[in-house]
């Protein structure tokens, strides 16, 4: 991999990890810290709607144009070589602005008056089949980014025992007990105050961390810091 495409690709490492980091944060902020059901349901509010389909989108996008390694460098199969898995992922994420969550138990009173109204902004609805879609877009993107975290960013690295190689598997680790956790959640029919939005926090946190990382922004910090000296 050239220099020039290997600074291309740090770059966007730290592009998806900055974008995904933040959405549990922003979107909150911009309803006054309000906490829905899902980070999904923002969707149907204004201001939080336009950084959702903004920033879900950008993310998409930035997945798909993410090479990664050669699956071939590693002994691996071509199918499951970073551009492969980020292409599927990407495509996920692009799903979840196309087919958003349904309206109902948002737990917000204004979204509520629209899924009564029927008056649903852009693609919104209350189909159970088109929300089936969306979370099942979801669970694919939040296990492939634990996949890519545990075991694609830990195979370039020799020594297994670092503190990155701990991190990452930490990282994915996290991504699959949250999404794991979500599924019996529905599954159950449980019905937990927020729950939802709180283990999609869980599953976002680690993995924008990873990419952060895996775009050597410490390592940026550090020579930041060494020039100032």
């Amino acid at each position: 991999m050239s220099d020039q495409l290997r600074h291309s690709d740090f770059r966007i490492r730290k592009l998806i990890g900055f974008l995904g980091i933040s959405i549990p944060f922003v979107l909150p902020a911009l309803t006054g810290g309000e906490v829905l059901s899902s980070i999904s349901h923002y969707y149907y509010l204004t201001a939080p709607s336009l950084y959702f389909i903004i920033v879900l989108s950008s993310l998409g996008l930035f997945l798909i144009s993410y090479k990664g390694f050669s699956a071939r460098a590693f002994g691996e199969k071509d199918y499951i070589n970073d551009d492969w898995l980020t292409n599927f992922a990407g495509l996920a994420v692009l799903a979840l602005v196309l087919v958003p969550t349904a309206c109902n138990g948002s737990g917000n009173g204004d979204i509520d008056a629209i899924c009564r109204s029927g008056l649903f902004p852009l693609s919104g609805h209350l189909n159970n089949t088109a929300d089936t879609i969306h979370l099942v877009a979801a669970g694919i993107f939040v296990a492939l980014m634990g996949w890519m975290s545990f075991y694609k960013f830990t195979r370039d690295i020799p020594n297994k025992d670092c503190w990155q190689v701990k991190l990452y598997r930490s990282c994915g680790i996290i991504t699959w007990v949250a999404v794991g956790t979500l599924f019996l959640y529905f599954i159950t029919g449980a019905n937990i105050r927020n729950f939802v939005f709180w283990m999609e926090v869980m599953a976002l946190i680690p993995f924008g961390v990873s990419w952060i990382i895996k775009g050597e922004t410490v390592e940026m910090l550090r020579e930041l810091t060494y020039h100032k000296k």
